[in-house]
């Protein structure tokens, strides 16, 4: 069967770096091809050659199709209606010549329906949750007439229900004949979605097989070039002092001792990404609720009320808000922790240096300097940055939202270890993920919220993905 995609001794080069190295590779239709590896392995690279956003040095593609993508950082314009995003590019006009703004709207309903989702298409896009913002795009490419699909991170901001929703819709255009490009850093997606894997090492093809011969420890294996030891660290037995709790009556308690990484689970509307954002000042809290740190009431009624009471936030998308990949590496911690590392309004660079340095050094940054723009760093590179600002000021409590969205398996130990240290010096974390394996490797107990409401906790043996569902469900 004639491939819809067939790439020979494919390089490309940015100024001196060579970025891919003598790739060759083939999608057939009704295959699904992982392309897996660390971030600054090549694949994004690879992605804009295929798409012809890059003109590779040398090589060739041979593309025997129409291609569509979804790009791991989400394409949408926020101020045009769903529908608006849904159709950009391939609107619908009336035999007058006019947008028909109704059939566009129809369409996209009904397109999102297929995903479980009803919303109405005339809403902001900027105003949706950012899960559905993800659907709206990847019900965007599946729309198109494309036979080829290339898909980038596409669950990093979905549960694990629509996630299942997504597999069941890409496994019914495989038998249609489409060809698709996965990309993940989640490998057990890798296994299960899959018929074969490229590893990509440093822009060069590091290996190849079924997805079926290959354990997920061999795929990482493979992208790393060596054995991988656990990737979770040992679990560590709290302190018993008082580190963050909240409650509501409309909503449950939390409490999070110091020096305890506490997960929270749910699916992806059940209120637990709403629920970090009001404690750490985004959001109004629900009514009647109370905050505390250290056992002391916080104000947490803005964002610079809940850092000046000790609580810090990391974004769940960094591209959008937690950093700014235009300023360097010590730009953007110094934004973290002006307050120490500004005079009059003024930056001081000197400070501002060191501070970058510790960082560098703390989060093991991969980079030549404080002076490195944030765009040349690697996505797990820059969220270690991000990590390092939200840190940055010091706090007594955090909460994590999403922090290894779009994180190799490598960058993802460190970010873990990282963890787990700021555990162990007495910070108090409330851990939001989508990756019950994520929550269940770090924490000791995990609160699952349904409905926005905190439906029960896990600990000890209750610790499994079944247990989250169960809760997440009400099964």
């Amino acid at each position: 069967m004639k491939p819809l995609l067939s790439i020979a001794g494919l390089c490309h080069s940015y100024g001196r770096h060579q970025v891919l190295k003598n790739l060759s590779l083939e999608v057939a239709p009704g295959e699904v091809l992982g392309i897996i590896g660390e971030n600054g392995a090549g694949k994004s690279t690879l992605v804009k050659c295929i798409l012809g956003i890059e003109r590779p040095t040398a090589g060739t593609i041979r593309l025997d199709c129409q291609a569509a993508a979804i790009h791991q950082e989400l394409n949408l314009a926020d101020d045009l209606p769903a529908y608006a995003n849904f159709f950009l590019g391939r609107e619908i006009a009336t035999h007058g010549g006019f947008l028909d703004l109704a059939r566009m709207a129809e369409a996209t309903k009904a397109s999102l329906a297929r995903f479980g989702i009803d919303i109405d298409p005339e809403a902001e896009t900027g105003s949706l949750p950012v899960s559905i913002r993800q659907m709206l795009e990847i019900a965007r490419a599946i729309d198109t007439d494309a036979k080829l699909l290339i898909l980038d991170e596409p669950t990093a901001l979905l549960d694990s229900g629509e996630t299942e929703t997504l597999f069941g819709i890409m496994r019914t255009l495989r038998d249609q004949g489409k060809g698709m490009i996965y990309i993940s850093h989640r490998l057990a997606e890798i296994s299960e979605i899959c018929d074969r894997v490229a590893v990509l090492r440093d822009g060069e093809l590091a290996g190849a097989g079924r997805a079926a011969d290959l354990t997920q420890r061999q795929m990482a294996e493979m992208m790393v070039g060596r054995e991988l030891a656990d990737i979770y660290p040992e679990k560590v037995e709290p302190a018993a002092a008082a580190g963050f709790s909240f409650t509501a009556p409309s909503v449950g308690a939390l409490e999070v001792r110091a020096g305890e990484i506490l997960g929270l689970a749910g699916m992806a509307d059940a209120g637990q990404r709403e629920l970090g954002e009001a404690l750490a000042g985004f959001r109004p809290l629900p009514a009647g609720a109370a905050v505390a740190v250290g056992g002391k009431a916080a104000d947490v009624s803005s964002p610079e009320a809940a850092r000046a009471a000790g609580i810090a936030f990391l974004s769940p998308d960094r591209a959008a808000s937690g950093i700014w990949r235009d300023f360097s590496v010590s730009e953007n911690v110094a934004l973290g922790s002006l307050d120490s590392v500004a005079s009059r309004g003024c930056i001081l660079r000197e400070k501002a240096w060191r501070a970058a340095e510790e960082s560098i050094a703390g989060f093991n940054i991969k980079c030549e300097g404080p002076d490195d723009p944030l765009y040349s760093l690697s996505g797990g590179n820059q969220q270690k940055v991000s990590l390092a600002k939200t840190l940055a000021p010091q706090p007594k409590a955090v909460i994590l939202n999403e922090p290894t969205q779009g994180v190799d398996v490598g960058a993802r130990r460190e970010i873990y270890s990282s963890i787990a240290s700021l555990a162990a010096q007495g910070l108090a974390i409330l851990l939001i993920s989508s990756d019950m394996t994520e929550l269940i490797g770090l924490c000791r107990r995990i609160a699952v919220m349904k409905d926005g409401k905190i439906a029960g906790e896990l600990a000890g043996g209750e610790l499994t993905e079944k247990g989250i569902i169960r809760l997440a469900t009400g099964a």
